[in-house]
């Protein structure tokens, strides 16, 4: 016997308790009879002697030479000083669980290579129950948002499919976290989603990184009364390299044909950064650029933007200088396919130059986009 007791205590290490075999026949119960008369309080973590009564239980264990193990205990119900009325604490089994901790801890490395369907039948529980284990464990992996000290967040878009369809991700700017996912981009859906943080926390976010999309600007105006817009640089950017695109498009649907071998598949090259370009790239650009002067003055326009996002040196004020002095070049040189460009820069101008106080761009959750996409 002594030998049986030392097997089952190296089995089922559970401190505490005295072991039993119940039964031994299609499966095993296991009996654990408390050695102690108080309970651990989950709340304080203190012995807790007031004791209200004890409930039977009955979960399910690893199995035991290829038979289901189950164990049978009475769990104490306390009554603590600390305010704690409920169940004690313990390590071998959760709250309200019907398998054991180290039972769950299986399902979940049997679900990181399997179907939950392939681990139900593996270790003969419901399906349900599989799911059910599996959801808890993911979200245990999840940061607490609530104990989130957010100063800072970040608002973007992914289109989901076509006909403009959207997610609106709200991320902790710090810390990557997604604090709100939400279908849709309208003001009151995204109004509604940063309301649910709860003023306290919405009175502590300083800044905000966005698109110049016009109803998360109002939303967060409305619920962020604290924080400084901060317009994602990368959208500027794309829509320069719109208008860029534009250009090329019309020239090339107006050049010769000679002209036009020249330009073909050239897009890629014209749209890239010219310190990015490889020589043989480059060869290319100052051949295509030499015979088109209207596309070659656009692609000026596009790379001297592009340095002004670039500049870590110049005050303040220089930046404002030289965004000025980039829209008289356009208006100079009637580039008006950068019209469109030049009235939504001058537009949302503050958020843009928020960008050179403070440095924030969604590169982040643009990262993330495309991966989902």
């Amino acid at each position: 016997m002594e030998i049986l007791y030392l097997v089952l205590r190296n089995m089922f290490p559970y401190k505490g308790y005295k072991l039993s075999v119940l039964e031994n026949g299609n499966h095993i119960l296991i009996g654990l009879k408390s050695r102690r008369k108080c309970g651990i309080c989950p709340t304080c973590g203190k012995h807790c002697r007031n004791v209200e009564t004890e409930y039977e239980r009955t979960v399910r264990d690893l199995d035991l030479a290829q038979r289901q193990c189950y164990l049978l205990f009475k769990q104490k119900k306390l009554r603590c000083s600390c305010g704690y009325r409920g169940l004690e604490k313990l390590d071998f089994v959760s709250k309200s669980r019907r398998v054991t901790t180290r039972m769950e801890t299986y399902v979940v490395s049997l679900a990181e290579k399997m179907s939950l369907k392939e681990v139900a039948e593996i270790v003969r529980l419901d399906w349900k129950t599989i799911k059910n284990i599996n959801r808890e464990y993911i979200r245990s992996l999840l940061p607490n948002i609530l104990r989130l000290d957010i100063k800072r967040i970040a608002i973007d878009e992914i289109a989901i499919m076509k006909g403009h369809k959207y997610f609106t991700i709200i991320r902790d700017y710090d810390t990557g976290v997604a604090i709100k996912i939400l279908f849709g981009r309208t003001y009151e859906e995204t109004a509604k989603a940063l309301a649910s943080l709860g003023q306290e926390k919405l009175a502590k976010i300083l800044y905000a990184s966005l698109d110049m999309w016009d109803p998360y600007i109002r939303a967060i105006k409305e619920q962020c009364p604290n924080a400084e817009l901060v317009f994602d640089k990368f959208h500027v950017v794309k829509k320069v390299n719109e208008a860029l695109d534009s250009v090329r498009k019309k020239e090339f649907a107006n050049a010769e044909p000679d002209e036009r071998i020249n330009m073909k598949h050239k897009r890629f090259v014209i749209l890239k950064r010219e310190e990015n370009l490889n020589q043989k790239q480059k060869e290319e650009l100052n051949m295509l650029m030499q015979s088109n002067e209207k596309l070659y003055k656009a692609y000026l326009l596009k790379e001297q933007v592009l340095s002004i996002f670039d500049d870590k040196t110049s005050t303040f004020a220089q930046i404002i200088e030289r965004f000025d002095a980039w829209f008289s070049n356009i208006l100079s040189n009637e580039m008006k396919e950068f019209y469109a460009v030049v009235d939504t820069i001058r537009h949302y101008f503050y958020g843009i130059l928020n960008y050179f106080r403070y440095g924030m761009t969604n590169a982040i959750a643009e990262g993330f986009n495309t991966k989902v996409n």
